[in-house]
């Protein structure tokens, strides 16, 4: 087919970031991404700015290739929407073993085998089987 481009035809840099911009796609798509705005919103006037939030490692923020911060919507409790508690006992594990928070996104996104398949934020509820599988990923050094 004209056109399109063959694996083979693709350099390994160029692979990498197709499948970074699908995942993207796919976690923003599935938890939405949230402006620093929207999460001041959602948390309501008495909670700290989402910067602030960020900044003292109780959310998640993701620099965009734009330079843009965004929030992944998955952190934010659906009914109070505050932040989730375990999404920075989960992001203090893995800053202490170097991860940055766009790993950890995708982390929290990926199946795990420590967690049965489960993805962490499918189990964000159930803090003895995150923390295990925050301690038994995030820490490790290679």
């Amino acid at each position: 087919m004209e056109g399109i481009p063959v694996l083979r035809d693709l350099r390994t840099g160029e692979i990498s970031r197709r499948v970074a911009r699908g995942r993207w796609a796919s976690i923003a798509s599935e938890f939405g991404m949230l402006t620093g705005s929207e999460v001041d919103q959602l948390v309501g006037p008495g909670s700290p700015p989402a910067g602030c939030l960020a900044a003292k490692r109780q959310i998640l923020g993701v620099v965009t290739r734009a330079g843009r911060v965004l929030y992944p919507g998955f952190q934010f409790d659906p009914v109070t929407g505050q932040a989730r508690p375990m999404v920075a006992r989960v992001a203090a594990i893995g800053l202490a073993g170097g991860w940055k928070d766009r790993h950890l996104l995708q982390w929290f996104c990926s199946p795990n085998g420590y967690l049965g398949g489960d993805r962490p934020v499918d189990v964000l509820d159930d803090p003895d089987r995150l923390s295990y599988a925050a301690h038994s990923d995030l820490d490790l050094v290679w």
